[in-house]
């Protein structure tokens, strides 16, 4: 079997196309992000990537029918009527490569399909760790190209850039493969909201869907995804609830059982 397989459904006629991508990672924030816009936007899928790269595994759907896990690529017609200026082609999928070659290999023909189809834009979306719930998660970002980030700033986006740190998987291997190969040179930015690190975090992908669209020029309802969002962060409240008190009763227990051996001591 082949590293990496591109199964063409069909090849679309673009216009200006910019690419989204939003494998799983950190938070689902960036999955859960593409996921939304492929749900609002009714897309249409034209090819699929196959790898065994991708966990050695395969997904059980309706009535236990299954299929192999992998990639997915989406596209949307730019609407006119609504101000729309770029078609958009949108990344999703089941998993990340499992090894770190194979999201070398992935990222490459990620960026081989992109090239192909006049791809001179991609935002790659996740999370970025914090271990702390964020009540309005704040969005960073960092790109292979000065030029891009200057763009972004002076059009007034709330995107922190700032040093230090780094990427890991596909949300920053195609910004580095997109600079480093003459061939495959895409400039490239990717957006990560604050996320916890622990749990999936729908309200983080919200906070980079709005930033995102504002830079698109696009329009996507948010209710079903601020439902999640709400939905989630109670769960994260009562988890994080549920945590306090076993740490307390923990503690109350070691208080106990320190004052229970001091008085064995002091009565022998």
């Amino acid at each position: 079997m082949d590293a990496v397989i591109i199964n063409m459904l069909k090849k679309p006629e673009l216009k200006n196309p910019v690419m989204v991508c939003g494998l799983p990672g950190i938070g689902l924030v960036g999955k859960i992000a593409v996921d939304h816009l492929v749900d609002q936007l009714k897309t249409e899928k034209f090819a699929e990537l196959y790898s065994p790269f991708l966990p050695p595994q395969v997904i059980i759907e309706g009535e236990g029918v299954v299929r192999m896990v992998k990639n997915e690529f989406h596209y949307h017609k730019a609407n006119s009527d609504k101000g729309e200026k770029h078609d958009l082609i949108l990344l999703v999928g089941d998993f990340q490569g499992i090894t770190p070659d194979s999201q070398y290999h992935i990222s490459h023909k990620i960026l081989e399909v992109a090239n192909e189809l006049g791809v001179r834009r991609i935002f790659t979306l996740g999370g970025l760790g914090t271990g702390d719930l964020a009540k309005t998660p704040r969005v960073y970002g960092a790109s292979n190209n000065i030029g891009l980030i200057r763009e972004l700033k002076d059009g007034g986006y709330d995107i922190k850039f700032r040093g230090g740190g780094g990427i890991f998987g596909a949300s920053g291997l195609l910004l580095g493969i997109g600079e480093i190969h003459g061939e495959l040179a895409i400039d490239a930015v990717c957006l990560m909201g604050e996320t916890h690190g622990q749990f999936v975090d729908p309200k983080s992908s919200k906070s980079v869907l709005n930033i995102l669209t504002r830079i698109l020029g696009i329009e996507v309802d948010m209710k079903e995804l601020t439902k999640k969002a709400k939905e989630s962060e109670k769960e994260m409240r009562d988890i994080k609830k549920m945590i306090s008190m076993e740490k307390q009763a923990i503690e109350e227990a070691e208080r106990g059982r320190e004052l229970s051996e001091n008085t064995a001591s002091y009565i022998r």
